[in-house]
């Protein structure tokens, strides 16, 4: 009898160990804009309920110059930011959410928003990814539909980026258009994290803004960065256009 209550309380402290270790979920990002597929990829550190998200690796400059003619037309993508790297910030305690996002080839900027306002339709319609069962979930966030599949964890409830409030792990999630996809590519337990799940010491002496304040300002630089698109300029050689084009965001407003 000994011996079976030894082995249950050995089963249990083992359980309670595993549900308490650390996790790195890694994440594939893609992006199909302007006909234009890029993919990058993230890392989220995730820590009883508290995340933070980097990304693995950056977008480069992507250049594409159309000869018609004596016509050069220069399409020029978001670089992103050498100095700090952008980051995103989940806490389910304080129920905010801070990150840090560059517009255009400008440095990141620090923006505070709400956690897990997402209202989810969760159906009975299941699939299988990498041979584990999840189910599917819908949501409508600021402009955009969003299928998502998710697999059930009383653990673990995170997905990338901005997505929450689902209980489990998210392992796939796109909007309607096809324009923003997002894969879990595997994940990894750990005692101990590389990150600290807070803002990062870069951005100790930026101000914080909304999230509406960075809505205004993105579409401030959009406007800006793209006036001088359909400018034409004349030489002795031809005439050349440059257009740059500032991707659009995921959140429509």
């Amino acid at each position: 009898m000994k011996n079976i209550i030894s082995l249950m309380l050995m089963l249990m402290f083992s359980v309670l160990t595993f549900a308490q270790k650390k996790v790195i979920l890694h994440y594939s990002y893609t992006q199909n804009l302007a006909g234009r597929t890029a993919t990058n990829f993230l890392d989220q550190y995730y820590d009883k309920g508290r995340s933070i998200e980097f990304p693995v690796a950056r977008q480069k400059m992507n250049d594409t110059t159309i000869y018609n003619g004596s016509s050069v037309t220069k399409n020029i993508y978001l670089p992103g930011n050498k100095n700090k790297i952008p980051f995103l910030l989940k806490n389910p305690a304080s129920k905010s959410l801070i990150y840090a996002e560059s517009i255009w080839m400008k440095a990141p900027v620090l923006v505070i928003d709400s956690l897990n306002n997402f209202k989810w339709k969760i159906s009975e319609e299941t699939k299988s990814i990498d041979d584990i069962l999840c189910v599917k979930a819908e949501t409508f966030f600021r402009g955009r539909n969003y299928c998502a599949w998710f697999k059930y964890d009383q653990d673990i409830q995170t997905g990338p980026w901005k997505f929450g409030g689902l209980p489990g792990i998210i392992y796939e999630i796109a909007d309607a258009s096809g324009s923003f996809k997002y894969n879990l590519t595997g994940f990894e337990f750990t005692e101990n994290f590389a990150a600290e799940l807070k803002v990062p010491d870069a951005y100790a002496d930026d101000q914080m803004m909304t999230h509406q304040d960075f809505i205004s300002l993105w579409k401030t630089v959009k406007q800006d960065t793209e006036k001088n698109n359909g400018k034409i300029d004349h030489t002795l050689t031809g005439s050349s256009s440059i257009k740059h084009f500032v991707a659009p965001l995921k959140e429509l407003y």
